[in-house]
Parts: structure tokens; C-alpha cells; sequence
């Protein structure tokens, strides 16, 4: 009978594999077609049946992309935008939550997390005429600035600290760091960040990808080309009548490069963030 049941699990567990992989095929056919396109001519990508497999159009490409701007240039705008607008958005959020966490009997904290909750509400764009006056008043425009520093408070990065915190730091270890003397920032370096480190993973994934992946923001913010982010980079190589989608296809992956690396690195920190309290002891 357990021989049965063994058997009975090996293939259920065989069927679930081949499903998944399936089902991964999805996700992983456009990163592939992208990647078949940025080798192939103009007029092989409208053709039909399309291709499937490599061309040898990939160097051509490159040239067309060179003749428009330095194909490096956005990457380092986008890192120069994105590396601090991510650490010190999650060092601020995870104060800020380390902050509603353990005061929560502190005045003005209901009223203070709720208004933090209540940004969550107003889309971006809302904000986008009135955030462009001020940026042009502060002397901020055409630089990178605008894209930083007001970014790094985020109501939703609070939010998520104050959730994770909440949820992964007992209450006790407050109190016997104040019993052993440590102030409140000494407990938060030493004793709170070690534990949640796999929140702040996941918080840094997510701020460094959608601002790598911003445009909305940068299109009003800058104008010299020099300073493009990869988004705007990439609508340098399209024009009112014309399309060049191998070099825009090929750009794109030379933009994913650096999130590919930096999601591998933090994979595991990034899946332990998001599933920190699903399950319990």
C-alpha cells in the first residue's frame, strides 16, 4: 500500500513539473521572440510565417543604435537614477515603519499611518502638473534630482515596512533592548535590520524595477538627450512614420541586462521577503 501511494505522488509530482514548465513557457516565449527579433532585418520581422530562430542582423542593428545615441548612456542614467532612489527609499521607508511599529501608542500614530495609507489612493499622474511647477521652481529640470529625492517618500514603501516589521519583530525585543540600554536607532541597526533583511530585498527589487522601467516621469522631466533613461532612450529609435523594431528590440535587452543580474543576485532575499509570514511556526 505505500509502495502504491509513493508511486501515486511520483507522478503526480512528474505531471505538476511538466505543467509548470509548461505554464513557463509563457512567460519565457517573449523574452525569447524579442531576442530572435533584435537579430533579424526590418523586413524579416513582418514577415510571414515569422521567424523562429536567430538572424544575423545582430551587429547591423547595433550600428543603427550607435548612429542615435551611445548605447551605454541610458544604462548609466538609469543606474544613477535608480541605485539611489532605491537605497535610500528603503532605508527612509524602513525607518519610518521601524517607527510606526514600535511606537504604536505614540500620539498622532493612527492618524499618521493612515494618511501614509491614504497616498496609496492618488495615481502618480494626479500630481504631475503641480509636481513640474515645483521641480521648475526648486531650478530642478532637465536633471536628475526631480527623479530622486522626492521619491523617497513613499507611502507605499512605509506601508510595506511597517507591515513586515509589524509582522516579523516581536514587541519583546524592544523592550529588552531597553533593558540592556540600546537607543532606538542602535536597536534598529543591530537588532531589527538583521531580521528584516529579506523585506527590504524585496522592497529594493521593486523600487529599482519599476524605476528602471519609468518613463512617464522622465519624458516630463528631462529634455536633454544625454540624460535619457532607458525608456526614453528606446523612443529615440522610432520616429512619426517609422519604426526601426530590430534596434528597439535589441536596445530592450541591452536595458534588461542589469535587472536580469540584480534579480538574480536577490532572488532568494526577493521570494523570502514576499512570503515572509505566509507561513507560521
Amino acid at each position: 500500500m505505500a509502495g502504491f501511494f509513493a508511486r501515486r505522488e511520483r507522478r503526480a509530482n512528474i505531471l505538476i513539473t511538466i505543467g509548470l514548465g509548461l505554464f513557463s513557457l509563457v512567460f519565457i516565449l517573449p523574452l525569447y521572440w524579442t531576442a530572435v527579433m533584435a537579430t533579424r532585418r526590418l523586413e524579416e520581422v513582418f514577415q510571414f510565417p515569422p521567424p523562429v530562430f536567430f538572424g544575423d542582423a545582430l551587429l547591423d542593428n547595433f550600428a543603427r543604435i550607435q548612429a542615435v545615441y551611445e548605447p551605454l548612456a541610458p544604462l548609466v542614467n538609469s543606474l544613477i537614477v535608480a541605485v539611489p532612489k532605491t537605497i535610500g527609499l528603503v532605508l527612509v521607508s524602513a525607518l519610518a515603519g521601524y517607527g510606526f511599529a514600535r511606537y504604536r501608542r505614540a500620539r498622532g500614530h493612527g492618524p499618521l499611518l493612515l494618511l501614509a495609507f491614504a497616498t496609496l489612493f492618488f495615481p502618480p499622474s494626479l500630481a504631475l502638473v503641480p509636481f513640474f511647477l515645483e521641480m521648475n521652481w526648486f531650478g530642478w529640470l532637465d536633471t536628475f534630482w526631480p527623479l530622486i529625492v522626492p521619491a523617497l517618500a513613499s507611502g507605499f514603501g512605509v506601508i510595506w515596512m511597517y507591515t513586515y516589521i509589524s509582522g516579523t519583530v516581536p514587541h519583546e525585543l524592544y523592550e529588552a533592548s531597553e533593558v540592556d540600554g540600546a537607543g532606538a536607532f542602535s536597536a534598529f541597526f543591530r537588532i531589527v535590520l538583521p531580521i528584516i533583511r529579506p523585506g527590504l530585498a524585496a522592497l529594493g527589487v521593486w523600487t529599482l524595477i519599476s524605476t528602471w522601467n519609468d518613463f512617464q516621469l522622465p519624458l516630463v522631466i528631462l529634455t536633454d538627450q544625454a540624460k535619457f533613461t532607458v525608456p526614453l532612450a528606446l523612443t529615440s529609435l522610432n520616429s512619426t512614420y517609422f519604426a526601426d523594431l530590430p534596434a528597439v528590440m535589441l536596445a530592450t535587452l541591452i536595458g534588461l541586462v542589469p535587472v536580469f543580474m540584480l534579480f538574480g543576485f536577490l532572488s532568494r532575499q526577493f521570494i523570502s521577503g514576499l512570503t515572509g509570514g505566509a507561513v507560521k511556526s
